[in-house]
């Protein structure tokens, strides 16, 4: 592999934090709320119980990805653990994965969020299935994915700073907002047990259901692994930045949930999450002040959607630095200028835009009616669940691996292996016991996209593979 088609390492560890926050932090925890909200069916210390649970049961899976991350590190975090102890043919499922059906509809649905709240700021009721929505949301794709071609140093400077930023909403709200809800407002009042109404395309309360909605916020901290090549010293720093990273938005998440369920009406909120968010905010902060914070959350969609670009742009690039993928060697090309991977990039950002397809064929009821209710292919549902279910076998793999390695102390060859499998286990049964059909469509369309995947395995790609040692 030619030297200028390696990306250089270049982020320290104060870095490396802000990215693995950066990815996490986004829209997920604005969006959520109120669906978690609804299907721990109106018990706001129930859905504290399912942020708990969630990221709990999720920092099993951090756990494992740090220990690997201190152990095997070239191109794409994920890919190369999938690689090294399973096998190529289920690393290249990864890597396929992660760039054509994780990251690409993650990108088209942090957007069509972030113009949901865009609608939210102008005063719109109707702040998802209209002309201006979409039309944001097809710009704000375009215009990141533009800062990251053109400039692409700039969108990590840029992290850190809009990290920053889309912390202040959540701590303002995890403090004051704690404060007016549970001490100024009736604490009884506040908190009290509300009869969810079922929503259009939603199925019933459930508690299983609470905890993986809490999945889509907890998002960003596997994409993130995508970096472990870029980190100074990653088999130190990606490990601690990963752990800490989670931990600090774990805590901050809790105390934010507390506090907009708290201080709005929580009706408001698990009618329309993103005006019951905005209410919320109006009763702690005054209308004026809530524009401005809805700026910052705004500000913080932009954030994760360039965060969610910069690993997007590179799903493409790890699987041709293998010789797999369509056209291999084009998609390894970096640009001498600004050494992106253009190709990439481009196919990357086509692919977002057929998910965004399919998110407006929700808002227009293109899929059908499922118990006498309007079918909605929810794409976080979807991605999550796939996810979890590639990272049972490779919990497993690494257990396997290295049950007799004494380089790996003997809890993380037998403990956290099963403990991890087990969470993604728990998380994938969550899902299914609460919509099985959903289950069943999203397994089937994942089987299909797999298999359209391994059509570019065939021998007739003649590209070199990296080295298992080349970096």
């Amino acid at each position: 592999m030619k030297e200028e088609n390696i990306l250089k390492r270049q982020y320290g560890l104060f870095v490396s934090i802000c990215i693995v926050v950066g990815f996490i932090v986004g829209t997920g925890i604005f969006w959520r709320p109120g669906r978690v909200l609804y299907e721990a069916g109106g018990d706001m210390w129930m859905g504290v119980l399912a942020w708990v649970a969630g990221g709990l049961i999720i920092s099993t899976c951090v756990y494992m990805f740090a220990i690997m991350g201190s152990r095997y590190e070239k191109i794409h975090g994920m890919v190369d653990y999938a690689e090294v102890v399973v096998g190529k043919r289920f690393g290249y499922l990864a890597g396929w994965f992660f760039c054509v059906m994780y990251q690409t509809a993650g990108y088209a649905l942090i957007a069509w969020i972030s113009a949901s709240f865009t609608a939210t700021l102008a005063g719109h009721d109707n702040i998802h299935n209209t002309p201006f929505v979409f039309s944001m949301t097809a710009f704000y794709m375009i215009m990141v994915f533009v800062l990251n071609y053109l400039a692409p140093k700039l969108p990590m400077k840029l992290n850190v700073t809009t990290t920053i930023l889309r912390l202040i909403p959540l701590i303002a709200m995890g403090t004051i907002g704690v404060i007016v809800g549970l001490v100024t407002r009736d604490a009884t009042v506040a908190t009290e047990v509300v009869i969810p109404n079922l929503g259009e395309g939603m199925a019933a309360p459930s508690f299983l259901g609470a905890i993986f909605a809490t999945v889509f916020a907890y998002n960003g901290w596997q994409a993130a692994a995508a970096f472990n090549s870029e980190i100074k010293d990653s088999k130190r720093n990606f490990p601690i930045a990963l752990v800490v990273g989670f931990l600090i938005v774990m805590v901050i998440y809790v105390l934010y949930f507390v506090g907009v369920t708290s201080s709005g009406s929580p009706y408001d909120l698990m009618a329309n999450n993103q005006l019951g968010t905005r209410a919320a905010f109006g009763n702690v902060f005054g209308d004026f002040a809530t524009n401005g914070i809805l700026i910052f959350v705004i500000i913080s969609g932009l954030g994760i959607l360039n965060m969610c670009c910069m690993g997007m742009s590179r799903g493409m690039y790890s699987l041709a630095r293998r010789g797999l993928g369509p056209i291999p060697d084009r998609m390894v090309q970096l640009d001498q200028k600004t050494g992106v991977p253009v190709c990439s990039m481009i196919t990357c950002i086509g692919l977002s835009f057929i998910w965004l397809m399919v998110l407006y064929g929700n808002q227009n009821n293109w899929f059908g009616t499922l118990n006498d209710r309007p079918f909605r292919f929810d794409l976080a549902d979807f991605y999550n669940m796939m996810f979890f279910m590639l990272l049972i076998p490779i919990f497993i793999g690494f257990a396997v691996r290295n049950r007799k390695n004494k380089e790996v102390h003997w809890f993380n060859r037998y403990i956290a292996p099963v403990i991890g499998a087990g969470g993604a286990a728990f998380l994938i049964y969550a899902l299914i016991s609460s919509s099985p059909i959903h289950a069943a469509i999203y397994t089937g369309v994942f089987i299909a996209l797999a298999l359209i995947g391994f059509a570019f395995m065939k021998p007739w790609c003649k590209s070199k593979r990296i080295s298992e040692g080349q970096e």
